[in-house]
């Protein structure tokens, strides 16, 4: 029984769930009564499409027409659907356009192994067969050592009708030419006069296969259906045969996983080989990867959707008018897009981001520029430090374009390459110059990407490509800054067909670029305040002012804007609260630089053994000061891939695993060595010190989450204090029965999460009840000079009134003041409710609110 169409639910707030085999539809559905008590209008679904088994995210998609039976399949989800329409609630789904799993999971892709670029399923992914077999870098080894090894086998699948060469968990199909030979031969030996024990049943099988060996569908009946005794004969024949010259007749070719950072001839999801990308610019594609998220939304299943990587589409713009068409208006739609400061998002007919740059403006107004700048020049005194943002993010950049991203370089190079043969003959442009100009580009390209299309571009595409221009040449020698001028005028003003591939080529590469040198490089090297360091963030920026975000939210209420509020999410760095404690601490650099002097000695090994380098210990020691308390096993789990991450002593490519052992050593002593106790008194004590600032920190920015315009979007588990890092550790089980603990009015936690807790419960309810808070007006409410630094506004629409204020600094410890002095600059007449504790008006305009609750929340209908 299908859940019949319902109107589509107001959009108030989303909650964000993981779905996994560890956490099913059903798991969701029992959680549906709590979140509907908890004021949550629609919850906030990962990929539920099949993906490859096991998988913990989904993204790794392996068939996009499919629910995931390990998630409950159909049928669960269609109960998940019709609990929550039962309370009045929706669900915005997570779709993934880009790419699929690289899988034999993948019937798609196993389709084209099969069958090369004239299958039908050829067309989904986007493989340039003109540069020969599809290379397939999944090799541990090199392929000769493996095939001495026995490694890489050929077996009859009997479930799927195929004969597969196989290695570890993969499989991969002989094209049907191969087969029709490989059998023949089996036939041939099987009827030959040198037969062994054996022969009656691999006679047997010999002629049923090769009666059947001109029709793959024939063939797959056949194998299915051979006895026992049969498939054995049949294995021992496969083992004979010669392997490596069917390797060579395929359409795939196998290889070891190290060369596709040089090789490689399909496009991929930035650096992982094994999610391929997807052609959904081809309309046939594009029906196909949507065929299953548009019919849930016609049945009124789905009411909004999340389209992940946006950024990796070849024209997002059309992509989006054509998903506009196909879903119509009133269902929203939410791009993950990273903007970098002062970029806007494109005219597209959709409903904004996912938030990252909401984000980041919310905490950005917490950070102190003059502290900031106290702790980066400790840094630099030290030496650990050198550069400007600006160099350090091209260094990263260049830094994964030579590498992990070497691959795709060439490919754009040799785009590049095309058209330019007067010039190297006439010896003012040499070949190695191209590349290093393609890599300079991509190194300086200001913002993920442009969006021109292969004929047409506007002013703000223009606007990116003048801004590389400038950078390259302020950074690069006159050779490569001199082609790189050429390239550029390529991009501009596009003559050949192959000028026209290397921009929408260049645009699909530059936001991987970014992404790897910045968020996944960067940010892991540059430990000033590392709250600071969060996806869509800027370390040139790292702050915000009050003046810069009352314009965008003024915007915004214009514009009545919906998009997503997070304040984490599953791709986040940090968790709330830990960026929260981040932010306190930046409040008070002295603080900071005061514990490092005190525990330096302290951090010294008694054995002797070398610890990590001066900057990834400030970096260990400041991430345990923003997550503590923290087990070995996680903090360990988090520096293999941060110290990863950051590619300076190890990577993925090329493990250190001893300069990690050393690390991870260096951080598991100081979280539980008896030796470290004196450390850990110095550590606790911060930490104790900085939780007033922290609470007030936190707390700030929930009220600014769920009243700025826009939509509050909450990551699971999250009404408690979130002091998570990176994933897979935000991704941890959370306690759900604690949570309905707390919302039953059982004492059951913590008094600071109850808090957290109670003030998410009272905005959602307030979010529920006041108009103003989804369609109001922004008008920005200025105060007296404070050492609270207030933050606040007031939102309108029709008879309801919101207003805000928050303060985004505290007066300087030892210790705070008993109450919080607040001047509007405007008296509040009568009729205000307030949220939370109420404060004392003590003249006109002047009001007074305890220390323990320094925060205005008021409304009026």
């Amino acid at each position: 029984m299908n859940p019949s169409p319902a109107a589509t639910p107001e959009l108030r707030a989303t909650y964000r769930l993981q779905f996994h085999r560890g956490f099913t539809f059903a798991d969701a559905e029992a959680l549906v009564p709590y979140l509907a008590r908890l004021g949550i209008s629609h919850l906030y679904a990962s990929p539920i499409t099949l993906a490859v088994p096991g998988s913990t995210h989904g993204y790794d998609v392996a068939d996009p027409t499919r629910i995931n039976p390990e998630l409950g399949g159909e049928e669960g989800f269609e109960r998940l659907a019709r609990a929550l329409a039962a309370q009045g609630m929706g669900i915005l789904l997570d779709i993934v356009p880009n790419h699929m799993a690289a899988s034999s999971h993948n019937p798609f892709w196993m389709e084209m192994l099969e069958h090369g670029p004239q299958a039908p399923a050829a067309r989904l992914f986007d493989v340039n067969w003109a540069a020969g077999r599809l290379l397939l870098p999944v090799l541990g080894e090199p392929l000769r050592d493996l095939l001495a090894a026995g490694a890489i086998a050929l077996r009859a699948d009997h479930d799927t009708g195929r004969i597969v060469v196989t290695y570890a968990e993969h499989v991969f199909p002989l094209r049907p030419e191969s087969v029709a030979v490989l059998l023949s031969t089996i036939g041939r030996q099987a009827s030959g006069p040198d037969m062994a024990s054996g022969a009656p049943a691999r006679s047997a099988a010999s002629a049923k296969l090769h009666a059947s060996y001109t029709s793959p569908d024939r063939l797959r009946g056949v194998l299915r259906s051979l006895d026992t005794s049969e498939r054995a004969a049949l294995a021992t024949a496969l083992a004979e045969a010669d392997l490596p010259s069917l390797l060579e007749a395929q359409h795939w070719h196998l290889a070891w996983w190290r060369t596709a950072a040089h090789e490689l001839n399909y496009r991929r999801f930035f650096n992982i080989s094994d999610l391929a990308g997807v052609r959904v610019e081809d309309p046939e594609v594009f029906a196909l990867v949507h065929r299953l998220p548009l019919d849930l939304i016609r049945r009124g299943l789905v009411h909004g959707l999340r389209i992940d990587h946006i950024d990796g589409l070849l024209d997002p713009a059309g992509y989006c008018q054509r998903l506009r068409e196909a879903v119509g208006l009133g269902i929203p739609i939410f791009l993950e897009k990273i903007l970098e400061p002062g970029e806007t998002l494109r005219p597209w007919p959709v409903d904004g981001t996912t938030g990252y740059e909401r984000l980041n403006d919310i905490n950005g107004l917490f950070i102190d520029p003059q502290s900031y700048s106290e702790l980066e020049n400790d840094l630099r005194s030290r030496h650990l430090l050198v550069g400007t943002p600006a160099h350090r993010l091209a260094a990263a950049k260049r830094h994964v374009l030579e590498t992990s991203l070497a691959a795709e370089v060439d490919q754009l190079a040799s785009l590049a390459r095309d058209g330019l043969d007067a010039d190297v003959k006439a010896g003012d442009l040499t070949e190695a110059a191209i590349r290093q100009a393609t890599i300079a580009l991509l190194t300086h390209c200001p913002v993920y990407r442009s969006y021109a299309t292969a004929d047409t571009h506007d002013t703000t595409d223009e606007a990116v490509w003048d801004g590389i221009g400038a950078r390259m040449d302020r950074a690069e020698d006159p050779l490569t800054a001199a082609a790189g001028r050429l390239l550029l005028e390529r991009l501009k003003t596009p003559q050949l067909e192959s000028d026209r591939l290397f921009r929408l080529r260049f645009q699909q590469l530059s936001g991987p670029a970014m992404a790897k040198g910045f968020e996944d490089t960067e940010l892991y090297r540059t430990p000033v305040l590392i709250g600071v360091n969060e996806v869509g963030g800027s370390l040139e920026h790292p702050s915000r002012k009050r003046r810069e975000l009352h314009e965008i939210y003024e915007k915004r209420a214009t514009a009545q804007a919906r998009d997503l509020i997070p304040l984490a999410t599953h791709d986040t760095k940090r968790g709330p609260w830990t960026r929260a404690r981040l932010a306190a601490l930046g409040l008070a650099p002295d603080r900071w630089l005061d514990f490092l002097h005190r525990t330096q000695p302290l951090c010294a090994s008694p054995g002797g053994e070398a610890p990590p380098d001066a900057l990834d210990r400030h970096f260990i020691l400041q991430t345990l000061v923003s997550c503590w308390p923290i087990t070995t096993e996680r903090m360990q789990a988090y520096l293999s891939k941060a110290l990863r991450e950051a590619r300076r002593h190890t990577s993925w490519e090329r493990p250190d695993e001893h300069y990690e052992a050393v690390s991870q050593a260096f951080a598991s002593r100081l979280i539980a060595a008896p030796e470290a106790t004196e450390f850990r008194e110095h550590l606790e004590g911060l930490v104790a010190d900085l939780e007033p600032a922290t609470r007030v920190v936190g707390l700030a920015q929930l009220i600014l989450q769920h009243t700025l315009p826009g939509t509050p979007d909450l990551y699971q588990g999250t009404e408690f204090r979130d002091l998570s890092l990176v994933d897979p550790d935000n991704r941890r089980p959370v306690d759900w029965s604690a949570r309905l603990n707390v919302l039953d009015g059982k004492e059951t936690a913590a008094p600071a999460d109850i808090e957290h807790f109670g003030l998410i419960h009272r905005l959602l309810m307030l979010r529920a009840r006041n108009r103003a808070l989804l369609h109001g007006d922004y008008r920005p409410l200025h105060f007296g000079k404070s050492p609270w630094r207030w933050f606040g506004f007031e939102r309108r629409s029709g008879g309801h009134t919101l207003r805000v204020a928050v303060p985004t600094r505290l007066p300087r410890p030892p210790a705070l003041p008993a109450t919080a002095i607040l001047e509007p600059g405007e008296p509040f007449a009568d009729g205000w409710t307030s949220i939370g504790q109420p404060p004392l008006e003590t003249a006109p305009g002047r009001l007074v609110l305890p220390v323990s609750w320094p925060f205005f929340i008021a409304e009026r209908s």
